[in-house]
């Protein structure tokens, strides 16, 4: 009986994640994650949920950490809803929090960065 409990309490691997904002701290540089428009969060192979105020803190814990990765999330803070790595691009040139110039926008966005070239961008020097 306390199995089917637990399984029926279980969250869903593949759900978005939920951020306490202004509680949790992004997992690269410590800071609160307080804006939505820019949050990111990466689940583990493990099921942790690790929280980012910036998509740039995010690529730097993937090229510092390399943790194995079941799914990669950005906030699309205009339409307010989760995208999963794959519907994912980057308006560069916004006002993020730690400065990485990337705010998360549908793939297919004129003028947006794909998930590698904005890995690229906020990794560069």
């Amino acid at each position: 009986m306390s199995i089917l409990i637990f399984l029926a309490c279980a969250k869903d691997p593949n759900a978005p994640p939920e951020i306490a904002y202004d509680l949790a701290a992004c997992a690269d540089c410590g800071m609160l994650v307080s804006d939505p428009t820019y949050a990111s969060a990466l689940v583990t192979k493990d099921d942790i949920t690790l929280a980012f105020d910036d998509p740039g803190c995010l690529f730097h814990y993937m090229v510092q950490k390399a943790p194995a990765v079941r799914a990669m999330w950005f906030h699309d803070g205009a339409q307010d809803r989760w995208l999963r790595e794959h519907d994912v691009a980057f308006a560069p040139g916004a006002n993020s929090p730690m400065g990485s110039g990337l705010r998360p926008v549908p793939v297919g966005t004129p003028g947006a960065l794909t998930v590698g070239e904005a890995s690229t961008r906020a990794l560069s020097p």
